[in-house]
């Protein structure tokens, strides 16, 4: 007897259940326990599809083909590719698998139209999201037509896409599982997707959404133009409207499957979303990436004049914030390996090498006497390099003055860069910049080296016999 279930409900499923239900089945179930507005699912488990698999007498055979692909070898994986999904196409859903499948439908409404999507156990990752790795049927109706697009998303496992993304990516192919999320169909006058973190800019106060009539796939496809609104999270303001031309939608089509249509003159030139929709669009947002505690990339729709959440996955394009480091208030971080010319990651070894010594520096020379390794605030680990804060230097009168002097000449590009907000009022100097302490600490560090600069320029020969000593 299976202990293991064939079907889950969302409200069952949460953010460990991706051994079972993949990325994409585990985030849906994640989000309609935290409240989120998920239209109601379930997600066919990962062991059914073992199930389905075991039921194919050359599983073993075909792996060992799938292994012996290698990476960029567009030939093979579509030679063997093509041989898995035929041998796959052969094998019927067991009828255990057949009999959960049918019986979680009904619970949920056999008179709805479904999607139907893959949901494989590397997918929608923080590292590596496999978006569109696999296969989604859209409204799906009856139950013949849901157990076809259930057998044909486990095929779809092995497309040669999937094939080569896993191999490239270092996944084991025997280690990849498929779910298979089923969500009632939502028919939405609009949908898109939000992206709770500008990608362009990397701004992380910036929602960024792309809307368009019907369905989202003709977006996702690059079949229209689409609206792209911008909101600034911190005064929640509509900062950027720019409308496309969207000539066609995507719809349902009333016996299954779907449609295109031509939008009609005056409405492809219409914003489809009003400036008051992308605020709360993008507050929903912000809750599901407060949530993750990471921005995210959401798929959306609107439907009768509500909003509906119809996947979430992390950004992975954005490059990384120092760990611990909130997104606000605005800094500015300086690569300190780039002005080296070391543009490549540094090792941990190094990581670590390098901020002990800007430590011992600090405790050593001027008087930091608690800073150490595991509590210096010089340097920040961020994409496997050091970055140094500029914000205090740049924000003090003096370091400013001393920054826009010297650092032209260190690293034209980034003095540039930083050109462009060098105004910035979060960035001009303020009340209290002058503090005693920092004073003891400059002095206690550099009056000795200038009393040694000016002893060493009283008495050279005496400092040169010194030096020849220590260097013996």
């Amino acid at each position: 007897m299976n202990t293991i279930p064939l079907t889950l409900p969302f409200s069952a499923i949460n953010k460990d259940s991706l051994p079972l239900v993949g990325g994409k089945g585990a985030n849906l179930g994640e989000m309609t326990q935290a409240g989120f507005p998920v239209p109601p699912g379930f997600c066919v488990t990962t062991a059914a599809f073992h199930q389905f698999l075991n039921a194919c007498e050359q599983q073993e055979e075909l792996y060992a083909a799938l292994d012996s692909i290698v990476a960029n070898d567009v030939a093979a994986a579509r030679q063997i590719g093509q041989r898995v999904r035929e041998t796959l196409r052969s094998v019927p859903i067991p009828a255990e698998v057949a009999t959960a499948v049918s019986q979680a439908w009904q619970q949920l409404g056999r008179e709805h139209s479904y999607a139907v999507r893959s949901s494989a156990t590397a997918e929608d990752l923080p590292g590596a999201s496999f978006a569109g790795q696999q296969d989604t049927y859209l409204n799906v109706r009856g139950e013949e037509a849901l157990l076809t697009a259930v057998h044909d998303c486990w095929i779809s496992l092995f497309t040669d896409r999937a094939i080569l993304y896993r191999i490239q990516n270092g996944f084991d192919h025997r280690q990849v599982a498929l779910s298979v999320v089923v969500q009632r169909m939502i028919t939405p006058d609009v949908s898109g997707i939000l992206f709770t973190a500008d990608p362009v800019s990397g701004a992380r106060h910036i929602a960024s959404i792309d809307a368009s009539y019907g369905l989202g796939e003709a977006l996702v496809a690059g079949l229209v133009a689409a609206d792209l609104y911008k909101v600034d999270r911190r005064a929640w303001q509509v900062i950027e409207v720019n409308v496309g031309e969207k000539e066609l939608a995507i719809r349902p089509s009333p016996d299954g499957g779907v449609r295109e249509e031509t939008i009609p003159e005056p409405a492809r030139a219409a914003r489809v979303l009003s400036d008051g929709q992308a605020i709360i669009l993008a507050e929903i947002g912000d809750r599901i990436a407060r949530h993750y505690g990471r921005p995210q990339d959401i798929e959306w729709a609107l439907a009768k004049g509500k909003f509906y959440i119809l996947q979430s996955r992390p950004i992975t394009a954005l490059y990384p914030l120092p760990a611990g480091m909130p997104p606000e208030p605005l800094r500015v971080m300086f690569s300190f390996a780039a002005v080296q010319g070391m543009l490549d990651p540094l090792t941990p070894l190094g990581r670590d090498t390098i901020k002990g010594i800007f430590a011992a520096a600090a405790r050593d020379t001027f008087a930091y006497r608690h800073v150490q390794l595991d509590n210096q605030q010089l340097l920040f680990e961020a994409g496997e390099r050091l970055w140094g804060n500029m914000t205090p230097l740049i924000s003090h009168p003096i370091g400013r003055q001393l920054t826009e002097r010297v650092l032209p000449a260190i690293e034209p590009a980034a003095a540039q860069a930083l050109a462009s907000f060098w105004d910035d009022p979060r960035l001009l100097p303020q009340r209290g910049w002058f503090r005693f302490s920092t004073f003891y600490h400059v002095a206690y560090g550099f009056l000795p080296m200038i009393g040694r600069l000016l002893t060493a320029l009283r008495h050279p020969e005496q400092t040169r016999a010194q030096i020849q000593q220590m260097s013996d």
